[in-house]
């Protein structure tokens, strides 16, 4: 058969567009198995829908929808590729949460639920009349006007699913720049997560369960990469790089003995790090490292389930900085109940952190989360019947129903205090080059103009232009609050 893959359109766009994983998975795993695939990336493929359709005359449209910021793109798509008289297949870590809900919008036909390869070979062999979709695990649908939700795809052991094919895509496109590099893409060494944290999708989708795929399987997937369009950066986009030393340290010899040189990132626990550890990422060319902390309040860690320890934690960062490591850390803020003094621990911490740069985040509960079902038991949130009314449900760079004890005005200035430092802020002065996140923003929206779509170029500089003015406001125009958390106007 031949088959489509989507990657729709996203209403973030202050980091750059990822090479499609997942799409690109499914696509080799298929046409292994003797289909025809093509990938239509709406970020940087100029072609309209219509035009796609017409040209490549697929038999199904598989869409992937990760997040809500991703529906409203995939819901107009499938509506016009519904009227084309097309089955309709969404994806990703949302749909696989709410498939009854995403079936209910009308516009599509099947959900596949967690990974998508074999789900999707499965569902080809139905159509096809070789197997029946009642038999089909990881697979939801609508017969005889009733959702059918099949039980849960066992997890699939990594090496039987393939080395990735990255000819169905021109990789050149997806190159951005990071710490040390020009040209870095996303690669992935491993799937899921051990931890069970109660604001995170991870419990519920990966079942606290971390994989790795084959060594050989990545770092083939690396020299491709490296031999045919020079890339000389990775950002490994694992959950968790790894669970346990011995398997960071095999992971840093791999590399090293593979005799390839390039400089790679990835996310890590903070306070699980040896010096030992950080030395061999570092002699394997590890440069930047993202840290989830999310609270500098012990009571909020304990309450999150995330358990940080936090002396440990501003240890590893400290010497990740003395080691030439450049780090994120990473909090969220707005917890369901979180008072003002919480808040206030948590940015006293942010300022003995030391870390070179602050992701703050505002909550958003994620369905099926520990955390979600606390507020559906609790009455403080009313329960999303629609894709229309998860719409409503902001998350991260966006504050939607305040759950917290905090005024909602006191968490978009914190938050925005620390995104208007990043975004003017440098690198350390041994760097050859500035960090400056407003310097990445305008070479993406170059980059967005080199694809030759006007409209999402218009549609780029739009949605950046008002995500950097909020931020700006917010993190400026408020002397008071930013008085009250001990906060400087700017960062220098």
């Amino acid at each position: 058969m031949k088959v489509l893959l989507i990657s729709v359109r996203s209403t973030f766009v202050m980091l750059k567009t990822a090479i499609p994983l997942g799409l690109l998975s499914i696509a080799t795993y298929l046409t292994n198995n003797g289909h025809t695939v093509k990938i239509y990336d709406r970020s940087v493929d100029a072609s309209g829908i219509k035009k796609t359709l017409n040209s490549f005359m697929p038999d199904i449209v598989g869409i992937s929808a990760i997040g809500f910021r991703s529906f409203p793109d995939a819901i107009k798509l499938s509506k016009i590729i519904k009227n084309s008289g097309l089955n309709v297949v969404w994806g990703g870590h949302i749909p696989s949460l709410i498939p009854e809900i995403v079936l209910n919008s009308g516009a599509v036909d099947y959900v596949v639920m967690g990974e998508g390869e074999i789900t999707w070979l499965a569902l080809l062999n139905a159509i096809t009349g070789e197997t029946q979709l009642s038999e089909i695990d990881g697979l939801a649908f609508v017969e005889n006007g009733a959702f059918v939700v099949n039980k849960k795809r066992d997890f699939t052991d990594l090496s039987q699913l393939p080395i990735i094919d990255f000819s169905f895509v021109d990789p050149k496109k997806y190159f951005s720049s990071n710490v040390s590099c020009k040209k870095m893409l996303h690669i992935y060494s491993s799937k899921g997560c051990p931890y069970s944290c109660t604001y995170c999708y991870n419990p519920h989708y990966s079942e606290c369960t971390w994989r790795a795929r084959p060594t050989a399987y990545f770092l083939s997937e690396i020299k491709y990469l490296i031999d045919n369009y020079y890339m000389d950066g990775v950002y490994f986009a694992d959950d968790l790089l790894g669970p346990s030393i011995d398997y960071v340290n095999g992971f840093c010899n791999d590399i090293i003995a593979s005799g390839m040189k390039f400089y790679w990132g990835c996310d890590l626990r903070a306070d699980t790090c040896t010096r030992e550890e950080l030395d061999m990422m570092y002699n394997a060319g590890c440069r930047w490292i993202f840290f989830g902390i999310e609270s500098g309040c012990l009571e909020r860690q304990k309450i999150i389930k995330k358990g940080i320890n936090l002396i440990k934690a501003k240890e590893t960062i400290d010497y990740c900085r003395k080691k030439g490591i450049v780090t994120t850390a990473s909090f969220i803020i707005g917890f369901p109940d979180e008072t003002e003094e919480e808040l206030m621990r948590t940015v006293w911490y942010i300022q003995e952190l030391n870390s070179f740069t602050t992701n703050i985040s505002f909550f958003g509960p994620v369905p099926k989360s520990e955390m979600y079902n606390y507020l559906v038991e609790n009455r403080k949130i009313d329960i999303p019947k629609t894709y229309k009314d998860w719409l409503k449900v902001k998350c991260g760079d966006q504050i939607g129903q305040n759950y917290s004890n905090v005024p909602k005005r006191e968490l978009k200035v914190v938050s925005a205090h620390y995104l208007w430092a990043d975004f003017i802020g440098k690198y350390p002065e041994d760097e050859k080059e500035s960090r400056v996140f407003a310097k990445k923003a305008f070479k993406q929206i170059l980059d967005a103009f080199k694809q030759g779509n006007p409209n999402y170029l218009i549609f780029y500089i739009i949605i950046s232009a008002k995500q950097i003015l909020s931020i700006f406001y917010y993190a400026n125009m408020f002397p008071r609050i930013l008085a009250k958390y001990k906060l400087k106007s700017s960062k220098t």
